[in-house]
């Protein structure tokens, strides 16, 4: 109240028309891209106050950190909606718990049921656990106000395996954080051998497709191509060390994790990036990976691996588009990249705008508003 009375009539006014919208999440990345997307979009709009209740550790501690900052804010702050952030299934059943007569927003980009059981192959179908996590993963749908997932193919997905209401599911494109990822002239050393550089990066999943670009890295190996790719965890890198050794690639760096704001340096400074997603997999086929989104955002050429969804990506127009799990066409794409130099930068432009008219924050924030708050 003391607040409000600092405030001028108009201010007061435009103070209590406000929507405040709590963002939930307590995830091992608190500042996974597309919390930063979703979050900068929601403060964008102008009636939209944004609160957070988002753990800082990364530890088995971040769900206490979250509960406890849920609990405060609801209790003092009376949020109108809460959205659940990506990775939100383990605390679902708790945070609805909290949130109970409010309207709660799930965004649920990857199904973990199709993951175990597709991806990964952790669990067998038709099994006792796999029937358990699906309808886990169903009631929590059915459970949330409004769900938002990150493409068109992934909305048509969740709405046939699980039955939920079409009206239901929202798809709003993951994007990229502007303040990080925007275009930027490369810093060239001055002993810069001519190599034509290809940077991948990433967590190494089956849907990446990280055996295609080896396999293709040899088929390019009599050309002066060096491939470096960063990331990956101990479960999967030790295929990709093998493989390297069997193939026996003095073409491929592997480097480990770097800083997400690191990685603009690194983008800028390479001839060509690798979005795939490349694994030919059910869910690779269902996506838009969020590095393919940064480098369009940098202006930087990207080959990106063919989806049936319609995202306006046209080969050599604003990127390189091939079949997902052929090393083949990846290896022609990259040399086509190779003998075509003078064109990348044109084909990296047409990407920036193609980012700018579907994918930006200002696109987020309009589809946000118009989905959500209309």
């Amino acid at each position: 109240m003391i607040l409000k009375l600092s405030l001028g009539h108009e201010e007061i006014k435009k103070e209590m028309k406000r929507i405040s919208v709590c963002y939930v999440l307590s995830y091992r990345f608190p500042d996974y891209i597309r919390t930063r997307t979703l979050i900068k979009a929601l403060q964008n709009i102008e009636d939209v106050r944004v609160l957070e209740a988002r753990n800082s550790s990364k530890g088995f501690v971040r769900y206490f950190q979250t509960v406890g900052k849920l609990i405060v804010i609801r209790a003092f702050c009376h949020p109108d909606y809460y959205l659940l952030g990506f990775r939100g299934d383990e605390l679902f059943w708790i945070v609805r718990l909290i949130t109970l007569g409010k309207p709660l927003i799930f965004d649920h980009m990857m199904s973990p049921y199709d993951s175990l059981l597709n991806e990964r192959k952790a669990i067998r179908k038709g099994g006792l656990i796999a029937r358990l996590f699906y309808l886990y993963e169903k009631a929590t749908l059915h459970c949330s106000r409004m769900v938002l997932t990150d493409t068109d193919l992934h909305r048509e997905y969740f709405r046939e395996l699980f039955c939920v209401a079409p009206e239901k599911v929202i798809a709003i494109p993951v994007g990229t954080d502007e303040d990080v990822f925007h275009p930027m002239k490369p810093e060239r050393a001055p002993d810069r051998p001519s190599t034509f550089e290809v940077l991948f990066y990433g967590s190494f999943l089956p849907l990446h497709g990280v055996e295609v670009i080896l396999k293709a890295a040899s088929l390019l190996r009599d050309l002066p191509i060096h491939f470096t790719l960063i990331g990956g965890y101990k479960g999967n890198l030790s295929g990709t060390h093998q493989t390297i050794k069997q193939l026996d690639l003095q073409n491929v760096t592997l480097a480990p994790w770097v800083e997400l704001e690191t990685l603009p340096r690194l983008i800028s400074g390479a001839d060509l990036i690798l979005g795939g997603p490349f694994g030919d997999t059910g869910q690779a086929h269902r996506v838009v990976t969020g590095k393919t989104f940064q480098v369009l955002a940098m202006a930087k050429p990207v080959i990106i691996g063919e989806s049936g969804g319609n995202y306006g990506f046209e080969d050599k127009t604003n990127c390189l588009v091939i079949p997902q799990g052929d090393a083949g066409a990846l290896a022609q794409a990259i040399d086509w990249a190779f003998h075509h130099r003078a064109e990348l930068t044109r084909l990296g432009q047409h990407g920036y705008d193609l980012y700018q008219s579907r994918y930006s924050i200002r696109q987020i924030e309009k589809r946000l508003r118009e989905s959500l708050f209309s």
